[in-house]
């Protein structure tokens, strides 16, 4: 009985290590999120603080995987008042795709994957308030006066498309393409008068990311032949293309209070994913590796215990 169950192990080892690589992934993280303050004016007698109101701004997360050739989706969402307000890991899962994303008071992530025909994922985790434009924003961010706020987050931003399929194109256009996407986005905005002092700021800092996989193209046609003053049939073959992106930096937001009473800014963070494919992935040579060692052991174990018996 134990050789037998020794088998099936690495039969279902081998099994487990032929997973094709998903031939659209991608993975947007903001962490490390550290607030430094700056008193502007150290004999005014006020503590430099900050904080985030708990009644505005709004914290989210939202994931959504499909399969169309399965007919197969699931997604979810959740969403609660407030910046930060929730911590909160989910998971979005079918057959070929899934998307995943967590919450905390330090980072925001999701990621995905899509690895067969029609196949598609979406994820994103947002807090605060996402507008970039003052006068459309809730304020949430509220600092004492003749303070200066630094916000710093790194961001991580990760897409690959790989695997597209090949195909043949006559008299028609012809195509299979792997998308995946990444973005990360920080948003501060302010508008305050008090005292002899006025300041205005709008801004927004985006990144994103696009990695496509093009699957190889082979095109027949007819052709004039100047040379010969006739019609020749031409195939043409364009090779397949994949895509591989990363980016990881550091943003700064700067909240800068120069008044003389506390003011309010709208101050949001938001990442997110989505991709497609439309063809089905490929193993990896490692991976047919991998199988080929747990099929050898497999046809070993299974001798051994021949001779045993």
């Amino acid at each position: 009985m134990k050789r037998t169950l020794s088998v099936v192990a690495v039969a279902a080892l081998s099994l487990v290590s032929s997973l094709a690589q998903a031939a659209s992934q991608s993975s947007a993280t903001i962490s490390g999120l550290t607030f430094s303050l700056i008193d502007l004016n150290p004999n005014d007698g006020i503590a430099p603080s900050f904080s985030f109101l708990t009644t505005t701004g709004t914290t989210a997360l939202t994931l959504s995987a499909n399969d169309g050739g399965l007919v197969e989706a699931e997604s979810m969402s959740t969403s609660r008042p407030g910046t930060f307000s929730f911590t909160r890991e989910q998971l979005a899962s079918i057959t070929n795709a899934y998307a995943k994303g967590a919450l905390s008071s330090e980072s925001l992530s999701v990621s995905g994957a899509a690895s067969g025909p029609s196949t598609s994922y979406s994820g994103s985790a947002s807090t605060g308030s996402p507008q970039s434009y003052y006068y459309y924003s809730t304020l949430n961010l509220s600092l004492s006066a003749n303070t200066l706020l630094m916000i710093d987050a790194d961001i991580k931003l990760k897409a690959e498309a790989s695997n597209a399929a090949a195909c043949n194109s006559y008299y028609y256009y012809c195509s299979s393409t792997e998308i995946a996407n990444a973005t990360a986005v920080s948003t501060l905005s302010y508008n305050y008068s008090g005292g002899n002092v006025s300041s205005q700021y709008n801004g927004t800092q985006s990144r994103t990311l696009q990695a496509t996989a093009s699957g190889g193209v082979t095109s027949s046609y007819y052709q004039y032949d100047n040379a010969t003053g006739s019609y020749r049939y031409v195939t043409t073959t364009t090779p397949a293309s994949d895509g591989y992106k990363v980016l990881d930096e550091s943003l700064r937001s700067v909240f800068s209070n120069s008044s003389n009473m506390t003011q309010a800014a709208a101050f949001g963070l938001s990442v997110s994913v989505s991709g497609q494919a439309m063809s089905a992935a490929i193993p990896e040579p490692a991976t047919y590796a991998l199988m080929l060692q747990g099929l050898l052991a497999g046809g070993w174990l299974v001798r051994r215990s021949r001779r045993a018996a």
